[in-house]
């Protein structure tokens, strides 16, 4: 499944869930002080697509609309091609703001994170012999999404990330969607 069918999927799946009927009591709920989330990640790099993935992040109050947030995820890839197998691992991480308001039944949100990225690759030629390398790069990563909250302390959460990736003598453009669970400390 390439990354056009993943995007449409977790925008399809976080449509049905906001257009499904939750109780009064959630519908409109306080902003937690503190939450965390956890979940599925994609990512699509130029020329390749890092299918498995998790991500973790948590976010702190600051106002009523802006939070302060912090993610990191891992995505790897497993590679079985003619001349190379083995496996390709995706690092990031990131901090900054997010500006997210209350609109009925869901919550959207857009932020802008700043941090870092490590990738690696483990991998074995045909002849037998191991390859290893790995690079380090910044990261800016504006993203958008929206969390639909299931009661006062469980939501769901989806969004798209696109990412500014900086590493010495390149730079890429990477996409990532991520579908999970909020967790609120009141």
């Amino acid at each position: 499944m390439n990354l056009l069918n993943h995007t449409f999927a977790v925008l399809g799946f976080t449509c049905l869930l906001a257009s499904a009927a939750v109780p009064a009591a959630a519908q409109t709920p306080p902003m937690p002080a503190t939450d965390v989330s956890l979940g599925y990640q994609t990512l699509h790099i130029p020329g390749q697509n890092y299918p498995l993935g998790v991500f973790v992040g948590a976010s702190h109050r600051i106002t009523d609309v802006v939070r302060i947030v912090g993610e990191a995820g891992l995505s790897i890839d497993q590679q079985s091609g003619s001349n190379l197998n083995g496996t390709l691992t995706f690092y990031q991480y990131g901090i900054g703001p997010r500006v997210q308001i209350a609109a009925g039944r869901v919550i959207p949100y857009a932020q802008f994170l700043f941090g870092g990225v490590h990738s690696r690759a483990d991998l074995t030629t045909t002849a037998g012999a191991p390859f290893t390398a790995s690079s380090n790069g910044w990261l800016l990563q504006p993203g958008a999404g929206v969390i639909v909250p299931l009661t006062r302390t469980f939501a769901l959460q989806g969004g798209v990330n696109y990412r500014r990736v900086i590493f010495t003598g390149s730079n890429d453009n990477e996409t990532s969607v991520v579908a999970g669970v909020r967790i609120a400390f009141r």
